[in-house]
């Protein structure tokens, strides 16, 4: 009598740790994740020199960081002021062209011209790459179309 209770107690505490083995199998612990995203990344840092020459008087810009035919590669960042780097993220292993630009909002005939700065050739995962933009106070009569 006591070896069949030993038993079924025994047997009913399998059946429930096979059932939470089950339940958080396939998982993944979280502090593995993020370092896994962050290698399969290419991470590129935008540098915004002379900070002083865009003020503090109400401008508004956007920091973006796009391939050689204008395409965003990751989403377009705001400028904050006293704040002079922005990092973006690609997937992969990249070969091409990069540029960063930093654009005056609203655009418009009277925007600032900031020349923007790029790189060419192969970006790879894991690595960073910095792009130095140094804006200028000039404005410029450009008209922008948008298509």
């Amino acid at each position: 009598m006591k070896t069949t209770k030993f038993i079924i107690a025994f047997s009913l505490a399998l059946i429930f740790s096979a059932g939470f083995n089950a339940l958080y199998a396939g998982q993944h612990a979280k502090k593995d994740v993020p370092s896994d995203t962050k290698a399969a990344m290419v991470a590129y840092v935008v540098r915004i020199n002379n900070l002083n020459y865009l003020g503090e008087n109400g401008n508004r810009f956007l920091i973006m960081m796009t391939d050689e035919t204008g395409r965003l590669i990751a989403p377009a960042q705001t400028f904050q002021p006293g704040v002079s780097d922005y990092t973006f993220f690609e997937g992969g292993t990249v070969r091409g062209t990069r540029v960063a630009k930093m654009m005056k909002l609203p655009i418009g005939p009277k925007s600032f011209y900031i020349p923007p700065t790029s790189h060419s050739g192969v970006f790879y995962v894991g690595a960073c790459y910095l792009f130095i933009i140094n804006p200028i106070t000039a404005e410029s009569d450009a008209r922008v179309v948008i298509q």
